[in-house]
């Protein structure tokens, strides 16, 4: 089963395994970092396609909004595949934030992907609100962000903040902190 239960909050996280490729290094003898996504693109859709045949669960229709990569260990050609932990951090009025960590075969994380999902109408095309039923889903997979307090996810959809500047950066950052309302 892919789906891997953790005992701190009686929610789960999802795995899954990809093979590492010749292709799939720089000149350098590391993981492009374009490939990341890939992997995060191809765990995400195992992720979905679990909940849907092993838990019998529909999945909410939504697009990615923003993503954000973090590289702490380079993965090398002695590593022959990646594991990928797929979970839930942060859950909005109208999106959530998936994380993703890839590991190599001694656990190191070799990076994180945090993805900004917004719940999305099928026929209009246009973002929704969550309805109850996709917030009792989502929950299934929520493990809160160890960095933060568990208050911080519900402070983040009713505190508005924006700078009187701000460059491109903080204009993105700000754009996707709305979206978690």
């Amino acid at each position: 089963m892919p789906f891997i239960l953790n005992e701190d909050t009686g929610t789960r996280r999802h795995t899954c395994h990809r093979e590492l490729r010749w292709s799939d290094f720089d000149q350098y003898q590391h993981v492009n970092n374009a490939k990341y996504l890939e992997f995060a693109q191809d765990a995400k859709m195992n992720f979905l396609k679990d909940v849907l045949l092993e838990l019998d669960i529909a999945v909410p229709p939504f697009f990615v909004r923003h993503a954000t990569i973090d590289y702490p260990h380079p993965l090398s050609p002695g590593e022959a595949e990646v594991a990928v932990d797929t979970w839930i951090t942060k859950i909005g009025q109208k999106s959530c934030v998936m994380r993703q960590e890839m590991k190599d075969s001694i656990g190191r994380v070799a990076t994180i992907v945090d993805t900004v999902m917004v719940g999305m109408d099928p026929i209009t095309g246009k973002s929704r609100a969550w309805t109850d039923e996709d917030i009792q889903h989502l929950r299934l997979f929520y493990i809160p962000d160890e960095a933060e307090e568990p208050d911080d996810a519900v402070r983040a959809e009713t505190v508005e903040e924006k700078p009187k500047h701000s460059t491109g950066a903080e204009t993105r950052a700000n754009r996707s902190a709305e979206a978690l309302r």
